[in-house]
């Protein structure tokens, strides 16, 4: 992202893995910025199966040598998105971001959790499997915190939204107001059922508040409001039995496997009285003889 590259040498200080709270912020519900200074949101959505990990990004923008606003500080808000639910996972501040990978059931963060869907609940201290380590910093190759997004178009009170595959057009309910701002668009990301639509200024030279964001999901049926404020108290409990609860994610496709293990254990058991019966009936073959 753009913000990184030009204010990583601002808050080399601020690295490390260590979330910190809403509070802190220049830029969110209750921003507090220079008079000169403006925030300005995006979104970015990265589904797994039928959740998703949802990013927030803000900049504290002014006016810079050149004339063209410069963050003077930059962060990251991050909600957990499950059953028209959002959960609170945390945020940071300049440099600093958080990595997520959905591998095999689980989401691994880069802050050593793990989330549990089937809670949803979170894990910690939990290692991540060594085939996605690089994907969960920086110094990966090809990393991603983003699924691909499509426009959505917004005609009256329906919303047409299509990938290529799958089309939707999506009746807005008299309570739920959608407001249209100039230079802002609306953009969908698919889940296994359904989509979750965002909106977010199409240049960084918009002012675009936390006020203005817009979230939405449509389950396929009707149309939700999702409300960022009011997920920022929502956290995720922690999952009681965290090593049982990891040991049998991690070791699904070997339990598949069981029932045949089950199968050869069984035959050979089966082979062992067969030999047992035939040294039987040989035994008392030489006794009547």
């Amino acid at each position: 992202m753009y913000k990184k590259a030009l204010v990583l040498f601002i808050f080399l200080s601020l690295s490390g893995n260590v979330l910190v709270s809403a509070g802190e912020y220049i830029c969110g519900p209750h921003s507090n910025v220079a008079p000169y200074e403006y925030c300005n949101f995006y979104t970015g959505i990265k589904t797994g199966e039928d959740d998703a990990i949802i990013y927030v990004s803000w900049d504290a923008l002014g006016p810079g040598m050149s004339g063209l606003p410069t963050p003077s500080m930059v962060g990251d808000y991050y909600f957990y998105f499950r059953d028209g639910k959002l959960y609170y996972l945390g945020s940071t501040l300049g440099a600093e971001e958080l990595f997520y990978e959905f591998h095999e059931g689980l989401w691994y963060l880069s802050d050593w959790r793990a989330i549990n869907p089937e809670g949803p609940c979170i894990l910690k201290n939990v290692t991540p499997p060594e085939k996605i380590k690089e994907k969960l910093c920086s110094c990966g190759e090809n990393i991603s915190i983003k699924s691909p997004a499509y426009p959505v178009t917004l005609n009256g009170s329906k919303l047409y939204v299509s990938n290529g595959n799958v089309s939707y057009v999506i009746e807005v309910p008299d309570n739920i107001t959608i407001p249209v701002f100039e230079n802002v668009s609306f953009w969908a990301t698919f889940l296994e059922k359904g989509v979750l639509i965002v909106n977010e200024p199409d240049s960084f030279l918009v002012p675009f508040d936390w006020s203005n964001i817009t979230l939405l999901y449509y389950d396929g049926k009707s149309l939700y409001p999702l409300n960022l404020t009011e997920a920022l108290g929502n956290c995720l409990p922690e999952c009681r039995e965290e090593s049982n609860t990891l040991s049998e994610r991690q070791n699904r496709t070997s339990s598949i496997q069981r029932p045949e293990r089950q199968k050869g254990s069984s035959n050979f058991q089966w082979a062992l009285l067969a030999a047992f019966i035939v040294l039987l009936l040989a035994f008392w073959r030489t006794r009547r003889k």
